[in-house]
């Protein structure tokens, strides 16, 4: 209950933050296109409305198609590192349970220091090195001393040949989760795309400042609305393209649950 809480405190304060970032800038845009209504008096060109409100609707739709596959794409990568940072601390908590099987205190314990140890580090360094695009050599070094615990085994009956098998392909596992954990973090949107969807974003908000309305009220509304949304959609664009920063990031706080289940369940 205290994690679901405070993801929820998470998400209202995120949310209170962009939206007045949203208001603030959607104010700005429209006082920006109520003087250039008063300058230019756009209304003297509703004769041109028809052909305007043919090239936005068409423009409006592209852009609306090429934003929805953005925020697919970032929601669908943050959703799979999610998932792979879940994994991978339930797979720690895994091989420490494999190591029991083998009734050997002195082992036990080696394993459980190693685990401890990389899962500290992940915890302490919380992702810093990926949120900046580049590998933390160091929580790699302290993730092979596993598998360092693991070469040192020795058994001499069928029982831990078996228990052997397991936690061998289980780490082997555990190497190729980390490695996609670890790509994914890195993995970003092509720069040229999401300057493509910004342009069409600015575009989109200038060609309604500029469109004539016979209301002044309702101008000033479609472009107060329109600008809400799409910097809503900027917000949300960049918070989840880098899962590390910003207001909605990924935490390694499923490697400090791991360490508390072994702690509290284990030993």
């Amino acid at each position: 209950m205290k994690c679901v809480s405070n993801i929820l405190i998470i998400i209202t304060i995120y949310m209170n933050t962009v939206i007045l970032k949203s208001f603030f800038i959607s104010l700005v845009v429209v006082a920006v296109s109520y003087f250039f209504r008063q300058i230019f008096h756009t209304e003297l060109y509703l004769s041109d409305v028809g052909g305007l409100s043919t090239f936005i609707g068409a423009f409006a739709t592209l852009f609306g198609l090429l934003s929805a596959f953005v925020v697919f794409e970032v929601w669908g990568q943050y959703n799979k590192t999610t998932l792979y940072v879940d994994k991978e601390a339930a797979g720690l908590e895994r091989l420490y349970r494999l190591t029991l099987y083998f009734r050997d205190d002195k082992l036990t314990e080696k394993m459980g220091q190693a685990i401890a140890k990389y899962a500290n580090m992940v915890i302490a360094g919380k992702f810093q090195k990926l949120s900046e695009g580049k590998r933390n050599t160091e929580n790699g070094l302290s993730f092979r001393e596993i598998s360092n615990v693991i070469r040192e085994i020795k058994f001499d009956d069928n029982h831990d040949e078996i228990i052997f098998d397991h936690m061998v392909s289980h780490y082997g596992d555990m190497s190729d989760l980390r490695t996609e954990r670890i790509n994914q973090s890195l993995a970003r949107l092509p720069k040229l795309l999401k300057m493509f969807l910004y342009i069409a974003s600015f575009f989109v908000i200038f060609c309604l400042v500029i469109m004539p309305f016979s209301n002044m009220y309702y101008s000033m509304f479609a472009v107060f609305a329109m600008t809400f949304v799409i910097v809503m959609i900027y917000f949300l664009i960049e918070d989840l393209d880098n899962p590390f920063v910003g207001n909605w990031n990924i935490t390694p706080e499923p490697f400090e649950r791991a360490l508390k289940h072994i702690e509290e369940d284990y030993k």
